[in-house]
């Protein structure tokens, strides 16, 4: 049996055409990305239920508070990183204690599967701040001193209580409000106190 070059020529040009075509027929599948995945900043954790609605109790990560107000969105992250953007339906505070009803959470059934579910945030959200409020990220570090020149040391931590919050020092615990706190300096970053003798251990 005897095969011409030329039709074998022909055949491989035949075979490369239809290669080139199907090359060109493919579609190409879009690459994805969850934007859920940018909503890195972790704003508190549920860790229990309330009630027989599906309100869920929160561990809060932050100290604004405002981010957990009704109509706000939130994120779930489960501990394998699924993620479920939600609505902050209702809000009840008292004191540190966070309770929030979400939209999708209709049971105690379904509020306990989301036990230790991370809440968390786009970290470009702007927080909401009213005149005079500040975050407590913004005071660490800052140097204390008295109103007549005695220098505490700087804030080392912020305790929360019902009443108010604390700041802490070197020296001691001293109550952040108006009638402790004359001054915030920011620009550099010092924390004028009118503090009693007797509230702050100088050595």
């Amino acid at each position: 049996m005897v095969i011409h070059a030329q039709v074998i020529d022909q055949n491989v040009r035949d075979w490369r055409v239809a290669v080139s075509d199907t090359r060109k027929s493919r579609k190409r599948i879009p690459i994805l990305r969850d934007p859920l995945k940018e909503w890195t900043k972790v704003i508190g954790e549920i860790v229990g239920v309330h009630g027989l609605r599906g309100a869920v109790k929160i561990a809060p990560a932050t100290e604004l508070l405002a981010r957990f107000a009704p109509g706000n969105q939130v994120c779930l992250v489960s501990p394998t990183e699924r993620r479920i953007l939600v609505t902050i339906e209702d809000c009840e505070i008292k004191g540190n204690r966070v309770t929030l009803k979400l939209t999708g959470v209709d049971s105690v059934e379904e509020a306990e599967r989301l036990i230790g579910w991370q809440l968390a945030i786009h970290p470009d959200t702007a927080p909401s701040l009213a005149e005079g409020e500040f975050l407590v990220s913004d005071v660490l570090g800052m140097i204390v001193v008295t109103v007549d020149g005695r220098e505490v040391g700087p804030v080392i931590e912020v305790e929360h209580t019902p009443a108010h919050d604390l700041y802490v020092t070197p020296r001691g615990l001293i109550p952040a409000t108006k009638q402790f706190v004359k001054e915030i300096d920011w620009q550099s970053r010092r924390i004028v106190v009118d503090v009693p003798n007797g509230l702050l251990e100088w050595g």
